[in-house]
Formats: C-alpha cells, sequence, structure tokens
C-alpha cells in the first residue's frame, strides 16, 4: 500500500488546529503513521499550510493568502476546533511542518491547494523546492489540479501521484493514466461500490475522504477501499481492514 489505511486528515484537526505543528504532533500521539496536510504560496511565495485561499474562515485574520506576505502572517493564529481543549497556533510553513513529520517518522499526502487555478504549478514547484532537503520522506502528492499533476510526474516522476476528487470523473482512466497517477482520493459521500471495485480493479488504490464515522469506514473497507482520510483518527483504533489483493500496477504510457 502507499499509505497507511488510517491517515490523519490536516493532522489531526479533530482535536488540534489544522496544518499546524500541533496537529501533526496530535496524529502522532493518536498513532497515525500518515498524515494529509495542504500547501499554498503567499504573495512572496512561501510554502505555507492552509486550506482555504481567505484567511477568515480558518483563522483569526482576514483577507487572502495570495495578497499577503508572509511576514504580515506573524500574528495570524488557526483556529482551534470547535469543543477541543487545544488552543490557536501560529501559521506552519511547509518546511517546518516537513521538520516536524520526519523527526516524528510520519509518511505524508501533501496536498498541493494553490489559492486559485493559475498558480497550481508554481506552487508545486515552490512546494518541491523544500521537499528537496527530505529525500527520504514518504511522500504521495496530490491534487485537485490537473495541470499540478503533469508537472509534477514532469519533475518527480518517482513520487506517487494521486488524482483528488468530490465525484469520480466519467472518463477518469484517461485523466489517471495521463498524469501517471497511483491512487484515487475521492469523497465517501455519493461513493458507490462499483465505482471502488473498477478502481481497484485497474490495479490503482483507493483511499476516501472525510470519514469520521466507524460504521462507515467498515462498509468502505469491506468494498475495498485501501485507506480513509478522517479528523478523528482515534476513532479506528482495533478496526480490522479485510486483506486487500493489489494487482501489479503499470505506470500508463
Amino acid at each position: 500500500m502507499l499509505m497507511s489505511a488510517v491517515i490523519g486528515h490536516r493532522g489531526a484537526r479533530g482535536s488540534a488546529p489544522e496544518n499546524t505543528l500541533r496537529a501533526i504532533n496530535r496524529a502522532a500521539e493518536l498513532g497515525v503513521s500518515w498524515i494529509e496536510l495542504d500547501v499554498m504560496l503567499t504573495r512572496d511565495q512561501v510554502p505555507i499550510l492552509f486550506h482555504d485561499a481567505l484567511l477568515n474562515k480558518l483563522s483569526n485574520g482576514r483577507g487572502e493568502v495570495a495578497k499577503l506576505d508572509f511576514n504580515s502572517l506573524g500574528r495570524i493564529r488557526v483556529l482551534a476546533p470547535h469543543g477541543s481543549v487545544s488552543e490557536s497556533h501560529p501559521l506552519t510553513t511547509l518546511d517546518a511542518a516537513l521538520q516536524r513529520i520526519q523527526d516524528l517518522g510520519l509518511g505524508l499526502n501533501l496536498e498541493i491547494k494553490p489559492t486559485s487555478p493559475e498558480v497550481g504549478p508554481a506552487t508545486l514547484q515552490f512546494a518541491l523546492k523544500e521537499l528537496a532537503a527530505f529525500p527520504g520522506l514518504p511522500l504521495v502528492i496530490s491534487s485537485f489540479n490537473y495541470s499540478v499533476l503533469l508537472e509534477a510526474k514532469r519533475l518527480l516522476p518517482e513520487v506517487p501521484r494521486a488524482c483528488l476528487w468530490e465525484d469520480l470523473p466519467r472518463r477518469w482512466q484517461r485523466q489517471a493514466a495521463e498524469v501517471g497517477a497511483r491512487s484515487v482520493h475521492l469523497s465517501h459521500q455519493g461513493l458507490k461500490a462499483r465505482q471502488v471495485a473498477e478502481i481497484r480493479s485497474e490495479g490503482r488504490e483507493v483511499y476516501i475522504y472525510t470519514v469520521n464515522s466507524r460504521r462507515r469506514a467498515k462498509q468502505l473497507f469491506e468494498w475495498g477501499v485501501n485507506g480513509i482520510f478522517t479528523d478523528y483518527p482515534e476513532r479506528f483504533e482495533g478496526l480490522k481492514q479485510p486483506v486487500l489483493r493489489t494487482q501489479p500496477f503499470g505506470d500508463p504510457v
């Protein structure tokens, strides 16, 4: 398998401020071996961990990330999840996150999350500069942005790539083949068992987001998914996954 069966979503966003060092630490405390994080660029092209193009919802700040320099974000703090005992936490650079992930021995699914579609390749390129300092880090690169995945294939062909969609497109096979995707990441909402079977039959792995119900996770594993992204890794301790037969994968031409 490319990753683990249970992956911490944005670190462990159910109990710590998402996409921060605290969320990474919390995920490790909860026993996960892989986490998912989002990276985007500030105006001066510093790769930071953040999910939304606007600061308003997830932090104590306001405005567009793409219109602010990194030094102006020093007082911005990512808000703790509602109902948690955690405190807010400063924004985290990708470099600091990679160092922490390496120290903790975690694997990383890095979602390239450009603030707008046209800066997708640049976001990837600046992220890769940071990643170059951590050559042994277990890594999967995913994105909703097709051009990002094509660029990742060109610049770093040895690193597994994942197509990220909400719903499985009608011509998903062609897109996955063009970017050489090793896995497909989908929302659990509206997902069908036959779609999982279709993807697995072509030798690709399937990971599903964002699954916070143990009952739903059990169903998905019975369908043959390889793993789930969750805000609450602690809910899935001891959950047994079926042994999956994985067909050999050959990078499509």
